[in-house]
């Protein structure tokens, strides 16, 4: 499979410097130069972009994509469930018996839901 990316860009001349959120954080875009494109390979970045204002009110728009998109991760992986999970001390035990993950790695409920998001797994039946 060859490189995968997407191509952005201003559609009113205009320099626009905005923030996405990629995986609960924020990540400064700039397109630093009226008309300037921007060449992205992360495709969750690419979502981000995608989602924000700049790109739904039309202000940026995707002038190309290259590659298979498909293969490059944007469709959204199946999670494994866990429905037997309904508390911290089962979840701990699931995520350091079956995907070997360090207990002091996840000492609050916090992390324990953001480890398990990262590694695709979900407790329905615990909550966060």
């Amino acid at each position: 499979m060859g490189e995968t990316y997407k191509i952005y860009s201003s559609t009113t001349g205009v320099e626009y410097n905005f923030y996405a959120k990629v995986d609960g954080k924020e990540q400064f875009i700039s397109m630093n130069q009226p008309g300037a494109s921007l060449l992205v390979r992360d495709m969750k970045l690419a979502k981000a972009i995608e989602q924000s204002n700049a790109f739904e009110s039309g202000k940026i728009v995707l002038d190309s994509v290259v590659g298979d998109i498909e293969k490059a991760g944007e469709t959204t992986p199946e999670l494994k469930e866990y429905p037997d999970v309904t508390n911290m001390g089962d979840a701990v035990a699931v995520l350091m018996n079956d995907y070997g993950v360090a207990e002091a790695d996840i000492p609050l409920k916090k992390d324990v839901f953001a480890k398990a998001e990262e590694l695709g797994v979900s407790f329905p039946k615990y909550r966060k």
